[in-house]
């Protein structure tokens, strides 16, 4: 599981949906930032035991599910900080916590940039 940042589209390509294509390693390309979770399924299930991958595809009309990814565009983006303002107001494990917070972070980060964000789950 990882988050992407794209902090600019420089040196960026793009697929035939529209969405960045990765350029690894990070360290050669500045224009991307990565979050990447150690324990894989471990980190996916928190999202998927919270319910939070169906809100998240329903309100970013996504298709973000288990084992997939999708592209969130700076206006995405703003829609997925809402919800997870919201949910950070909750309960829930540290870990979990620490994984919005992530992704709080860079979606602010995109929509101030107007890029995006990339998950793969």
């Amino acid at each position: 599981m990882k988050f992407v940042l794209y902090k600019s589209y420089n040196n960026v390509q793009f697929n035939k949906f529209g969405w960045p294509i990765e350029i690894e390693p990070v360290e050669s390309n500045p224009s991307i930032e990565y979050f990447i979770l150690e324990n894989d399924w471990d980190d996916v299930d928190l999202f998927f035991d919270d319910g939070a991958i169906d809100e998240i595809a329903e309100k970013c009309d996504s298709l973000i599910d288990y084992g997939e990814d999708d592209y969130f565009d700076a206006g995405k983006c703003r829609i997925l900080l809402e919800w997870i303002n919201e949910r950070l107001l909750k309960p829930a494990a540290p870990r979990y916590k620490e994984m919005l917070e992530v992704l709080k972070d860079y979606c602010q980060r995109a929509i101030d940039l107007n890029t995006g964000v990339y998950i793969d789950l």
